[in-house]
């Protein structure tokens, strides 16, 4: 067997392994073009002819399947329930302080570990406040403004 056979099957499994330890869907491309390039050099093609049908067949697979298979195999952002608290207002049980790393507020019966957007803002016990975004566990948090339409805040304390 020829030594261009073994060398582009050798890197065709190495672009698959890479493939399955990654699934982003770009080196079982390349792992193609490398199978391209087995049957060239079985074929009787040059070096340069095997590297070109590689690069060739490759780019083609990229450009014109993996659109197509990202439009069906991607991951789409999954909304939780907990996406619904944004909007909504919520009572401060401890002292907000970012610089201090405390706070925690009272919504939808559970005690939520709370930060505001502005490190320097204070926000103290009792107080109302309006979820702007979730972060990991905390909430993200402004002063309520009592003047400003709210949305419909069932459960709300």
């Amino acid at each position: 067997m020829d030594y261009n056979v073994l060398l582009w099957i050798g890197i065709m499994l190495v672009l698959m392994m890479i493939e399955a330890a990654t699934m982003n869907l770009v080196t079982i491309w390349l792992a193609i073009g490398a199978l391209a390039s087995v049957f060239a050099t079985l074929m009787g093609a040059g070096g340069v002819w095997q590297f070109a049908v590689f690069v060739i067949v490759s780019g083609i697979m990229l450009i014109f399947t993996r659109p197509l298979v990202k439009k069906y195999v991607s991951t789409r952002y999954q909304k939780t329930n907990s996406d619904s608290l944004i909007g909504r207002t919520a009572r401060i049980t401890q002292t907000v302080n970012n610089r201090l790393e405390t706070g925690t507020a009272f919504l939808d019966g559970k005690e939520w570990s709370v930060r505001t957007e502005d490190d320097g803002q204070i926000l103290n016990e009792g107080e109302m406040v309006k979820v702007l975004q979730i972060e990991g566990v905390k909430l993200i948090v402004e002063k309520d403004n009592p003047g400003s339409p709210r949305l419909p805040q069932p459960g709300t304390v």
